[in-house]
């Protein structure tokens, strides 16, 4: 594989050449006009059975061939890390908080969803350009605020109305639950209560962006196919999750050190900034084995 620049040709039951974009759309066998068998979207038999390990390794191979991918997550991240520097107090507050939502949102949706877009692309043998790539992350920008939008309300109002009546219990009680226990037994059961669902949440929806862009399904629609591959790839995806975390740990554990046996101080500040760049570039690494593995979901 290398990075394309000529379009190549598309296969008219996986093109939405309506709005001019090329890109592949992968949907669940149900919603796809005509057959959705595997041969007839070019998805080979070993991309849907890939383990994560595999997929990771597989993404690797992917920015290999695909620079793009790092030069657009590089841009951002240095913009990123200006930010968090003094060189731009030049710039008014309400100018640097525009820049800061605009790359928070660069980096956290819409590198994730070009790089969706090449793996799609990848495994239908149906190679995205750089133009298609950011034709269709822009062109589902407005879905993919409203599936952002829609994620922030759920996971955080139905955790809190689950837990409402726990607190209006303990609000009517002669005794306040502080009374009855001690505080951080009170504070963990409120805690808990709140965080199980919010957790649960959250992993149901992961998979909504994929769904927005990959699949271009509406918000909506993206809850429910997310769904329903987190029920079906349940372990593939706790194993993501664990990787995931253990990656992070290694990768910011080595800026601290031992002090005194109890607490962690902060080392060089530029082994800070390294660490938190190599982190965020291993995010975009995660954003392929996402849509990799929303792949072999959405058409199992």
């Amino acid at each position: 594989m290398s990075e394309h620049t000529d379009t190549p040709a598309r296969s008219a039951s996986t093109a939405d050449t309506t709005t001019g974009d090329v890109a592949p759309t992968i949907k669940a066998r149900d919603d796809v006009d005509g057959c959705g068998c595997l041969e007839c979207r070019n998805i080979e038999i070993p991309a849907t059975r890939r383990s994560v390990l595999d997929a990771l390794v597989w993404s690797v191979r992917l920015f290999r061939s695909y620079p793009s991918i790092v030069v657009f997550a590089g841009v951002i991240i240095v913009a990123r890390r200006l930010l968090e520097t003094d060189s731009v107090n030049v710039l008014p507050m309400p100018v640097i908080g525009v820049v800061e939502v605009l790359t928070a949102f660069a980096f956290i949706i819409l590198i994730r969803a070009y790089v969706g877009t090449i793996v799609a692309g990848e495994l239908t043998g149906e190679p995205v350009t750089r133009r298609e790539g950011l034709h269709r992350s822009l062109a589902r920008t407005p879905s993919l605020l409203g599936v952002v939008i829609l994620t922030v309300v759920l996971v955080m109002t139905i955790p809190f109305f689950l837990a409402l009546p726990l607190f209006l219990i303990f609000g009517v009680l002669p005794v306040t639950p502080v009374d009855m226990i001690s505080f951080p037994v009170a504070a963990a059961i409120g805690g808990i209560t709140f965080a199980v669902p919010f957790l649960f949440l959250l992993y149901k929806f992961w998979f909504a962006l994929e769904a927005c862009v990959i699949g271009q399904y509406g918000p909506l629609k993206s809850f429910r196919v997310s769904w329903r591959i987190t029920t079906n790839y349940r372990g593939k995806f706790v194993l993501i999750g664990v990787i995931a975390i253990g990656s992070a740990v290694s990768l910011f554990l080595p800026i601290y050190l031992p002090e005194m046996g109890t607490s962690l101080a902060r080392l060089n500040p530029v082994l800070s900034v390294l660490s938190s760049s190599v982190s965020e570039l291993l995010t975009i690494v995660w954003a392929s084995a996402y849509a990799h593995i929303y792949v072999q979901g959405i058409v199992s």
